[in-house]
Parts: C-alpha cells; structure tokens; sequence
C-alpha cells in the first residue's frame, strides 16, 4: 500500500510541474514574447492544463484510496481485537 502512497506522490510532482510550465507559457503568450506562433503556444497551454489537472486528479484518487484501505484495516484489526 505505500506504493500507491509513493505513486500519489510522484503523479503530484508532474502535475505541478506540468502547472510551472503552463504558467511560463501562458506568461509568454501573454507578453507576446515567444519563439513559437499563438497557434503552438496555445495549443501547448491546452495539452499542460489537461495532463496537470488530470496528474493532480490522479494523484488525488490514489491518496483517498490508501487512506480508505487505511482505515479499513484499523476497524479490521479493532474488531478482530489485535
């Protein structure tokens, strides 16, 4: 069960990463100051915020999970008296 903690964990480092980067690139976008067209910056904006939101959610799901799997091993072990 630590393993889908430690997984929570590093799908939360890459969605805040990905988040970093999605506000460096929207900064750039904003202050027309980019190598890239509007098009790719865009479209780039769009694919981070989607894999942040979906990475933070995952690591969500994974947490909540473990917590739950957690605590239904202690009312297990209160129960079973151990």
């Amino acid at each position: 069960m630590a393993d889908m903690l430690e997984l929570s964990t590093q799908y939360r480092a890459v969605g805040i990463s990905c988040r970093r980067r999605l506000l460096e690139l929207e900064r750039r976008l904003r202050d027309n100051y980019s190598e890239h067209n509007e098009y790719e910056l865009k479209r780039e904006i769009t694919m981070l915020t989607a894999m942040s939101r979906d990475c933070i959610a995952t690591s969500n799901y994974l947490r909540a999970y473990f917590e739950r799997r957690e605590h239904l091993e202690r009312l297990r072990r209160q129960q079973a008296g151990i």
